[in-house]
């Protein structure tokens, strides 16, 4: 059996109960791997981890071997200045995101401190409260 958020799954090529392990469905692995789920076949198909069918014939990925694939991948794989780049970007819309939503926010205090007008920072965070 094999055990898949606490339910038990039964790959359908075995005859035998597996040893407890964590499994991963395909949709779990490709988040995982940041991969197209052709890809994620291509990889199962040259056997770079460990995966089972279940009776229901969907496909279930050992964590514990993606794991182990995902840091070889990372230590083989040198970092281009392309990949730097476009991490870089990544990084850059995110902050940008970030900072739009700080913006937003300060602006809704300034209005609502403007509409209280309060005489005291103390009057403000009883007003705040209620």
């Amino acid at each position: 059996m094999l055990e898949k958020n606490n339910q038990a799954i039964t790959p359908a090529n075995s005859k035998q109960p597996c040893k407890k392990a964590s499994w991963l469905t395909l949709s779990e692995a490709q988040a995982l791997l940041g991969v197209s789920r052709k890809t994620l076949y291509r990889y199962m198909d040259r056997q770079l981890f460990t995966y089972r069918k279940a009776a229901n014939g969907r496909r279930y990925i050992e964590d514990e071997h993606l794991n182990v694939f995902i840091e070889k991948k990372m230590a083989t794989t040198p970092l281009s200045q392309d990949n730097i780049k476009q991490g870089n970007s990544e990084v850059s819309k995110q902050l940008a995101i970030l900072n739009t939503k700080v913006e937003r926010q300060n602006r809704l205090l300034e209005t609502m401190i403007e509409l209280y007008k309060p005489e005291s920072m103390h009057e403000l965070l009883v007003k705040l409260k209620h």
